[in-house]
């Protein structure tokens, strides 16, 4: 990570709205952003059932439905589709890969009465039936085909182009610091990067603030050995005088500030890209506390091993270290980890992106990151301190878009957002919860009944206890279902879509 970039990544770049300025002078003393109105609490999720943070992980390149979390045994056995378009492939390497003896368990029904299993490489979640008693699959379907396009909505729920596109982090982070007492030099939102380039597929939008101010922006960064953040929060360049250097820049900056009060004197003038300088100073004098929050042995390299596939290091293993420390700290906890996955030995093509060679590499990425999560998870009565819980944690696992039910070219499947799923597990959700949003059809492979990407990300802000209506954020006219104001909107998006029992 160059210092240029380490610098934007705390809020040094201009944007429109509220400023620093306004975290210490707000113009309304009663409220903040992302607070519940009075009027509307009724719809918010309680909050007793809310999540203290969320990890969120996100499967770069387009996770495949139809063999992970919405596998249906008897579609496609005529036609090799589905779970058959490679079936004796797919056979073959689950045996060879030790994942257990059998290929789906069964799950719930859809909405359409169809029993739904779960497939073969997501076998690490399906070995813990406390994970599998707090899922719920939200069936989902969009109509971006390019990575270029899908990455972005899929990240933030708005398309390319909208000035609101922000990643969801952008609203944690806004919400949790805006608070009164919130104010922190260490981040609550963080956005993990596996430490490869995405020259143009726009997955850097995970870390986009849109309208919000830039002490908005999440922390990105890079779980890589080769990451020199840790050196950068060391301030080589002002070395032993970093307090004199503050010091000056505490002059100057006020002084600077005096050219902006009517004649010397009172309210000062509000200006975003001054506030988003004021709030990146202030990060910066916090460097020593987050150097304490990212210490030096979470980007120690780790090998990693899945069905014979060896890597040197293994990121989604970094990953998944890095976030339960984030997320379990006594001090300075992380509200919203974002751990942007590649899987173990990435697909030339992108990630988990399997225009050929698809059982191979599902079977070694996808199953390997399933593990990595569960690893980080309690199991029942451990009570490791270093684990998330999910009573206290809800997992969200999303992807930009699936995977075709029939072939391409010899062992690949095409991009197919036309019928996907994400997953949403442990907070609000609970076994009452348990089960399947949506349906898709075997005749097309397409998603019948579904929610959005925007659907999607106003579900982990609810989740969190955070009004997902402004207008930074989504309007009502972003939920479907014929809802006339923000109450029916909110009701409906906790009600309906996370089928929350109350």
């Amino acid at each position: 990570m160059q210092r240029r970039t380490f610098m934007k990544s705390l809020g040094v770049a201009t944007a429109a709205g509220a400023s620093f300025g306004i975290l210490r002078h707000p113009r309304r003393a009663e409220a903040y952003w992302g607070e519940w109105p009075a009027d509307k609490l009724d719809a918010m999720i309680p909050v007793e059932r809310q999540a203290k943070n969320v990890l969120e992980l996100y499967l770069y390149g387009g996770m495949n439905a139809f063999d992970t979390f919405y596998a249906v045994p008897d579609w496609g056995q005529d036609t090799e589709r589905f779970l058959h378009a490679y079936y004796n492939q797919t056979q073959t390497r689950f045996g060879q890969c030790g994942f257990g003896n059998t290929l789906t368990d069964e799950f719930a029904e859809d909405a359409n009465g169809l029993l739904v299993h779960l497939g073969p490489w997501v076998a690490p979640l399906r070995a813990r039936p406390d994970i599998v008693a707090r899922m719920r699959i939200l069936v989902q379907r969009h109509d971006l085909l390019p990575h270029e396009g899908a990455n972005p909505y899929a990240l933030t729920g708005s398309r390319l182009g909208s000035p609101r596109l922000a990643g969801v982090g952008a609203s944690i982070q806004r919400h949790f610091l805006e608070q009164p007492g919130g104010l922190r030099p260490t981040p609550y939102a963080y956005v993990l990067y596996p430490g490869v380039e995405f020259p143009t597929d726009n997955v850097l939008a995970a870390s986009a603030i849109g309208l919000h101010p830039g002490s908005a922006r999440p922390l990105s960064v890079t779980v890589d050995p080769g990451s020199s953040l840790s050196q950068l929060l060391a301030r080589p360049s002002v070395g032993t005088g970093r307090d004199a250097y503050d010091a000056a820049v505490d002059h100057y900056l006020a002084s600077y500030q005096q050219r902006f009060r009517p004649g010397g004197k009172g309210q000062l003038t509000r200006s975003a890209e001054r506030s988003n300088f004021e709030f990146a100073h202030f990060a910066r004098r916090g460097a020593g506390e987050l150097s304490d929050v990212l210490s030096a042995d979470l980007f120690e390299g780790v090998a990693g091993t899945e069905c014979s596939d060896m890597a040197g290091n293994d990121k989604p293993r970094m990953q998944a270290r890095m976030a339960a420390s984030l997320l379990t700290r006594a001090k300075d906890q992380a509200r919203y980890v974002h751990w942007i996955d590649g899987g173990l030995k990435p697909n030339p093509s992108a990630g988990h992106d399997t225009h050929d060679s698809h059982v191979e590499d599902s079977s070694r990425n996808v199953t390997h990151t399933m593990q990595c999560l569960a690893d980080i998870i309690n199991a029942p009565n451990e009570n490791d301190p270093g684990k998330i819980n999910l009573d206290d944690t809800m997992i969200v696992i999303n992807t930009e878009f699936g995977r075709t039910p029939h072939r391409q070219g010899q062992s690949g499947l095409n991009h197919w957002p036309q019928g996907m799923v994400n997953v949403v597990i442990g907070g609000p959700i609970t076994e009452a919860e348990r089960g399947i949003y949506g349906a898709i059809t075997e005749a097309e492979g397409f998603a019948e009944t579904y929610i959005s990407p925007a659907e999607n990300r106003m579900l982990v802000m609810m989740a969190l206890g955070i009004y997902p209506f402004s207008s930074q954020t989504f309007a009502v006219g972003d939920v479907a279902g014929g809802v006339k104001n923000q109450v029916e909107a909110a009701q409906r998006l906790r009600d309906v879509y996370m089928g929350l029992k109350l």
